[in-house]
């Protein structure tokens, strides 16, 4: 009988004990000064004060529980059956399970105001006025992000928006800082970097000379509305694995676009909307076996669809305006399959190995 009610009595303390660190919990967060002076004591100095709650807790709510029952007492040692040994035991065994919680919950809650405090000024950094202030921004964001696997998108999409900010040779400082960041944690065309698995949405970004080369993506990449310029745009050996490459209403200007080698795996390609200026689509080496790669809409002007030693499943073009263009399908042989040109504008020039009237072959 004793055992039985030292046993209810533990489970009270216990749940009194959660109840107050579930409200403690909740409620602290708006209170800014504290939590920044949290931020910056020890962690043991944390977990022990909220050991000490637990505990003062505890004890206040199992000597309230025995003096409700009026204070039983316990049996003598030699009188303790297997029973109540089993139940003493698994009362001591959740009261260590118990504290252990308290632990993990101290240190699980210090870490989440840690790391909000750390996007809030990593955040108000990036905003800043001077170069110098949103440069370390990038490094604290970048930083951050690293750690923070639970909201690592969120952190990454708060750089990228920064790209479309950056003006003058000030902002193109922190956009190299941006990318230099993003390319160290993209991996490499063999092997997945610690980002390559998120969603890289960078609509609207203009790039001037943009490398992503020997990177390597599993998330969606989406170049929609984006402007690219300067001698070259890689994307050199980067590989893309079951994800979809989007360029819808995306420009190309007076660029190379350099696809050399590149591998798509279960990855389709998307220029939906787009303006190819004085462009050079290089598709050497590419391979695209599993998914189509898709031109709609599309206008060429004096630009070209190159590639060599090319395997691709299908090319397709249709509703294009191809003005002293070309698509040169000859270069693609042997390993080129298949491409449907259709109901495109054929404005001067002749598209290698294609006729010359506006429906070419189905």
């Amino acid at each position: 009988m004793g055992a039985i009610i030292w046993q209810y009595a533990a489970a009270g303390a216990l749940a009194v004990v959660w109840l107050l660190l579930l409200v403690r919990r909740l409620g602290l967060p708006s209170r800014r000064q504290r939590t920044r002076r949290d931020a910056q004591s020890p962690v043991w100095l944390s977990i022990v004060g909220w050991l000490l709650i637990a505990v003062l807790v505890a004890a206040t709510a199992g000597g309230g529980l025995l003096w409700l029952l009026g204070w039983p007492t316990m049996p003598k040692q030699a009188a303790f059956s297997t029973t109540e040994m089993l139940d003493l035991l698994k009362i001591g065994l959740a009261v260590v399970a118990g504290f252990g919680g308290v632990v993990a919950l101290a240190v699980n809650y210090r870490k989440q105001r840690v790391t909000n405090e750390r996007f809030k000024v990593a955040a108000e950094l990036l905003s800043g006025e001077q170069a110098g202030l949103r440069i370390a921004g990038v490094s604290a964001m970048a930083g951050l992000a690293d750690d923070w696997d639970a909201q690592r998108q969120m952190c990454v999409d708060a750089l990228i928006d920064q790209l479309r900010l950056q003006e003058g040779d000030q902002g193109a400082e922190v956009a190299n800082k941006i990318f230099r960041a993003l390319r160290e944690r993209l991996g490499t065309p063999r092997e997945a970097g610690p980002w390559s698995a998120l969603n890289f949405d960078f609509t609207g970004v203009r790039f001037v000379d943009a490398d992503f080369s020997e990177r390597t993506f599993a998330g969606a990449v989406i170049f929609d509305g984006a402007e690219f310029t300067g001698d070259h745009t890689s994307f050199e050996r980067t590989a893309f694995h079951r994800t979809t490459l989007s360029c819808h209403g995306t420009t190309f200007t007076n660029t190379e676009v350099n696809f050399q080698d590149a591998y798509f795996r279960y990855t389709a390609m998307e220029f939906v909307g787009c303006t190819f200026d004085r462009a050079t689509f290089n598709m050497r080496g590419m391979e695209a076996s599993r998914r189509a790669i898709d031109f709609y809409r599309s206008d060429f002007i004096s630009s070209s669809i190159t590639g060599r030693d090319t395997t691709v499943r299908l090319i397709r073009v249709e509703l294009c305006t191809l003005a002293d263009s070309t698509i040169d399908v000859q270069s693609f042989e042997p390993s080129f399959k298949a491409l449907r040109f259709s109901r495109n504008t054929v404005v001067g020039g002749e598209p290698a190995g294609l006729p010359t009237t506006s429906n070419g072959p189905q």
